[in-house]
């Protein structure tokens, strides 16, 4: 059981772009495929001129001048990188819509909005860990043989967290986070 629970902790020892990591000066895009590539994991897959071109057709990232990106830039990509693995694309829309007004609001230069957020973000990773690992401990009590059955039993459990975790986040982007009306027409 304790070798269960290291396996299953390995995804909370998962590397992060921190904040130190961003030059103040402007990037490249391969550079910042670069900067993803050194500093996360590739089971989460990689970034990809592709997809940073995507974000920007779609209105994800704020729009960049000539071909560098700056740190808000690259901040929103974190942001969106993250958001991705469990929102669609159209709810990261929502979200990243609503906190660029947000940003513009608040200040001239809106990287302080961005390194904020991205900070919360890697600062709750340790006590969500914590949580997660509390759980995990729990789960494997109830499952203690290490046969096939509990095994099932163990991942339809994680699954169904996984699934009502997702829940709670399109419940929440759906109240706090809708598309603006000319992006709901759009859709359509």
């Amino acid at each position: 059981m304790e070798k269960l629970l290291e396996v299953l902790q390995r995804p909370l020892e998962q590397k992060e772009v921190e904040l130190d990591d961003l030059p103040d000066l402007s990037l490249y895009m391969d550079q910042i495929i670069t900067l993803f590539a050194d500093k996360t994991q590739a089971q989460d897959g990689l970034l990809t001129k592709t997809m940073i071109n995507n974000y920007s057709k779609e209105g994800l990232l704020k729009p960049i001048k000539g071909k560098k990106y700056s740190k808000e830039h690259v901040l929103q990509m974190l942001l969106i990188y993250r958001l991705k693995q469990t929102l669609s694309i159209q709810q990261i829309k929502g979200v990243m819509q609503q906190l660029n007004e947000e940003a513009q609001l608040e200040e001239a230069s809106s990287v302080g909005v961005w390194e904020k957020l991205y900070s919360g973000y890697l600062d709750s990773r340790e006590v969500n860990g914590r949580l997660l690992t509390e759980m995990l401990d729990k789960l494997l009590a109830q499952n203690m043989e290490n046969c096939v059955p509990d095994t099932a039993q163990l991942l339809l459990q994680l699954s169904w967290i996984s699934y009502m975790t997702k829940r709670m986040c399109d419940v929440l982007v759906e109240r706090s986070f809708p598309l603006s009306d000319k992006e709901k027409k759009k859709e359509k």
